[in-house]
């Protein structure tokens, strides 16, 4: 077997329906798989975002606002390069995202979350320095996410920069 284990740190941007908290901070692992001699590798990853922000209002002064995301993904990345220094690669799988947005207004609160089902696909290049380190960048897209918060319906899909730092096993 050989995979690698790879920790993510970035930025996401979601849809303008989002305001001001929609370019929030990311971090993530992400595992990949797969027999030595397979180009193709199961990758399965943990992400979670948040962003936070304080907003003017006429009767209390200022609102904070914050909003955070929990993702499990599951998929496939193909590896055209097994033994070279520059490693690019290309994936795509499922999501399961969880939403959950607060505000505080005077003594009044508001808190909700909800849950999405959707489709991602990533790509990026790493350099393997000496023989388990790991270092690049990875970029990713989420399609077909929406939330529900009260009577407002909002998508959750995004792009993603991270960079990536890891380790690998096998060759």
């Amino acid at each position: 077997m050989s995979g690698n284990v790879q920790f993510l740190v970035g930025q996401r941007w979601l849809s303008d329906a989002w305001g001001p908290v929609g370019e929030p901070s990311v971090f993530g692992v992400e595992v990949d798989f797969a027999p030595q001699t397979s180009p193709v590798r199961v990758a399965l990853g943990v992400q979670l975002a948040g962003d936070s922000s304080t907003l003017p209002n006429a009767i209390s002064g200022s609102d904070d606002i914050d909003v955070g995301f929990f993702e499990l993904s599951a998929g496939f990345l193909w590896h055209p390069v097994k033994k070279a220094i520059v490693r690019p690669y290309i994936g795509g799988g499922v999501i399961t995202m969880s939403a959950a947005t607060g505000s505080s207004f005077g003594f009044f609160g508001a808190d909700e979350s909800d849950q999405s089902f959707g489709f991602y696909g990533n790509a990026g290049v790493f350099f393997k320095v000496g023989e388990h380190f790991n270092i690049g960048v990875d970029g990713r897209i989420v399609r077909e996410t929406e939330f529900d918060f009260g009577a407002t319906e909002i998508d959750g899909d995004y792009e993603q920069a991270a960079l990536l730092i890891g380790f690998s096993w096998g060759p």
